[in-house]
């Protein structure tokens, strides 16, 4: 364990008190190592020895948050449950603030049949179904639901028992110190003069009853497990950073066809399309086939892009827009995946017999076939919304005019594929000149910039595609 400085400033400690400990008639003699004086009745711990166990903790705590591991704050008694609510918020850990249960730790699957309730409950609060109850049952769930958040709203996104736990009063929280010693958890413990030093694996020496001194000890805590965190992200960057080195070369070249029959087919569009689509489909596969109460990672970023469509599809087409919300999602996320693989993949790797592969959306074919979907979606919304009384429009102010308003309307839509073409070409043109002028220093700059601008271009698509067909079922013309 690497030793670090968490600047521990002996002064701040005594402003914060500390130092102060018990009477000396309410003290554990095995405390005695950490005492360094008697004042009018009161012990006075030593510092020193508390500044270096601080430090340990640090450390520890450190070297555990940068692995990834989860931790538990547990203060209950009312000096300290602001401060831990504060602090485990910050740090992004679990929390119990107002009464440790016994049992939470040591008989798990208790804890966790009341965590699925409490989120049960929450979910139900939340789409308004228990609202829709009988009142006697809506006013018992509805107390259900604060007792659970009371108790259990500290720790109702833990999954699994905690890698350390801290504990701010040994005394107040002797129950939770002997379920993780029982479990064999690693333990931080505050311990005051009148505590016994031997149970926690790392005590520090403090005062547990003033405020300052709970918030100061908790502050160097969480800020090592913050910084372990930052540390963490730091090293999965710069592996990552290192993959889209080796990726980042960029080659122009001539476009791979395949004839079929008297067509000539853009294979590179097939052959490129089959592997984003199956992208799409292996994660989504990957993330439905086991859904969980909690959201794990790919979970919930796969309904955050679902609500992300949903909210798009709701701005641009209306309170109708629920049976859209497919649509929208396929133009958004085969264009979003397409850019992202003509950025990142390295496909000149794939050996061809002429020419090499690149992103579907490189190819105007694929653009003007993707603007054309959107165009018979733009007459469909119409139709299914007014039926033939859709064409209604077309004939206003003369029936003349039919066949033109027609034509306008069905090539509106198209002006998004020279739109998201001219992008896509535009950004290739600027990284192949930038890159050829300085190769050792644009390539990587230039590539995030293009990741960055391939988001927005499948957002502008998605979003225009939404609002045509909004303005279909709208009627306005």
């Amino acid at each position: 364990m690497t030793r670090r400085y968490w600047n521990i400033n002996l002064e701040e400690m005594m402003q914060a008190g500390v130092h102060f400990g018990h009477g000396t008639r309410k003290w554990n003699p095995r405390m005695a190592p950490y005492i360094s004086a008697k004042r009018k009745g009161i012990h006075i711990t030593n510092l020193t020895r508390t500044a270096r166990f601080l430090s340990e903790a640090c450390d520890l705590i450190f070297d555990a948050a940068s692995r990834g591991k989860q931790f538990l704050i547990v203060g209950t008694k009312n000096k300290a449950a602001d401060s831990v609510a504060r602090a485990a918020i910050k740090a992004r850990c679990h929390y119990v603030n107002k009464k440790w249960l016994g049992g939470m730790s040591t008989n798990w699957s208790t804890t966790e049949t009341r965590l699925h309730k409490f989120r049960d409950l929450r979910t139900e609060q939340k789409t308004g179904r228990l609202n829709r109850l009988p009142k006697r049952d809506a006013a018992m769930l509805k107390r259900q639901l604060s007792h659970l958040q009371t108790y259990l709203g500290g720790i109702k996104y833990m999954t699994g028992l905690p890698d350390i736990v801290i504990i701010v009063d040994q005394q107040e929280e002797y129950t939770a110190l002997r379920e993780c010693i029982t479990l064999g958890i690693p333990t931080i413990c505050l311990i005051d003069t009148n505590c016994d030093p031997d149970l926690a694996d790392i005590s520090i020496p403090a005062n547990d009853d003033a405020i300052a001194s709970i918030r100061l000890i908790l502050n160097k805590l969480v800020f090592a497990i913050c910084e372990g965190r930052q540390y963490e992200c730091s090293i999965m960057f710069h592996q990552h950073t290192k993959r889209v080195i080796r990726i980042s070369g960029v080659e122009v070249g001539q476009h791979f066809y395949w004839q079929i029959g008297g067509f000539q087919v853009h294979a590179q569009v097939l052959i490129t399309s089959w592997v984003v689509i199956a992208i799409l489909l292996g994660s989504a596969t990957l993330v439905v086939r086991n859904p969980q109460t909690i959201p794990t990672d790919g979970q919930n970023f796969f309904e955050y892009v679902l609500e992300f469509i949903r909210d798009v599809s709701k701005t641009q087409i209306g309170e109708e827009y629920g049976s859209w919300v497919p649509f929208i999602g396929t133009m958004f996320l085969f264009i979003f995946v397409s850019n992202w693989s003509g950025a990142l993949l390295p496909w000149k790797i794939i050996q061809l017999p002429h020419g090499e592969l690149a992103a579907p959306t490189n190819d105007i074919n694929t653009t003007v076939a993707l603007a054309l979907l959107t165009s018979v979606a733009y007459f469909y919304a119409g139709l299914t919304k007014k039926g033939l009384g859709y064409f209604g429009k077309y004939i206003q102010p003369t029936p003349i005019l039919l066949p033109i308003n027609i034509l306008e309307d069905f090539t509106k839509p198209l002006s998004l594929s020279f739109r998201l073409f001219g992008n896509i070409l535009a950004d290739e043109l600027v990284v192949v000149v930038l890159v050829s002028l300085v190769p050792s220093i644009v390539p990587i700059p230039v590539m995030f910039l293009g990741l960055f601008t391939s988001g927005i271009q499948a957002l502008i698509f998605a979003t225009l595609a939404a609002a045509y067909i909004g303005e279909s079922m709208e009627g306005h013309h």
